[in-house]
């Protein structure tokens, strides 16, 4: 079995620290602040979409988005891994599950992000990422992994935390379980038609393990 996870939100419980990001970068330019709540309830892909609808304008959005994206590597080192994280991937490794991040975080700085742990060093098949900050989109990622890897999505499943990974994964082909409690409100991943889970604990006896 192929286990697809999101990083931001599913690996890493980084909300408080891209809110945080978001209001030092919207001060500087005249934008109100957020907040946690605020941030979880509107936050979508892609996230030019989301920055329209805290009142950042088409102009300004590229200088933010790659303010947002400097701070947010300045401050990495505050972030955590989510509650039962590890143990889950430890628990899929020793199944004999190939393992694969999938991310909308910029190829090289998620590469470094995960890095930032060492506790997963092994764990990971294939760290994939963006070519860019801009965060449009993960489907092609995807198709392209899956096309090069020949990766079977009737044996694959996909691990995240907002409807946009429930995309990617019926782009895929394969099944999809989120998981509350990161970017994006549990009465959102509602809308996703996907089961979602209280926490990554309760996962692997879904898995059959």
């Amino acid at each position: 079995m192929t286990i697809f996870w999101d990083w931001n939100g599913t690996i890493v419980a980084d909300v408080p620290l891209v809110v945080q990001v978001n209001n030092l970068v919207f001060a500087k330019h005249g934008y109100r602040d957020t907040n946690e709540e605020e941030y979880r309830r509107i936050f979508r892909f892609p996230v030019r979409e989301y920055y329209r609808e805290l009142g950042v304008s088409d102009e300004d959005f590229p200088i933010i988005a790659k303010e947002w994206n400097e701070g947010y590597v300045a401050y990495f080192d505050q972030a955590a891994l989510a509650p039962g994280v590890l143990e889950t991937l430890r628990r899929f490794q020793a199944a004999g599950f190939r393992q694969v991040i999938l991310s909308a975080s910029q190829r090289d700085q998620l590469r470094e992000q995960v890095r930032h742990f060492p506790e997963l060093t092994g764990l990971f098949d294939e760290v994939l990422g963006l070519g860019d900050v801009y965060g449009a989109s993960k489907v092609q990622l995807a198709l392209d992994f899956m096309a090069r890897d020949g990766a079977d999505p009737v044996n694959a499943v996909f691990l995240g935390d907002t409807t946009h990974d429930a995309e990617v994964a019926r782009a895929i082909g394969c099944r999809c379980y989120l998981i509350d409690g990161g970017h994006q409100q549990r009465s959102v991943l509602e809308t996703a038609g996907v089961p979602v889970l209280d926490r990554l604990a309760d996962l692997p006896a879904l898995l059959g393990l």
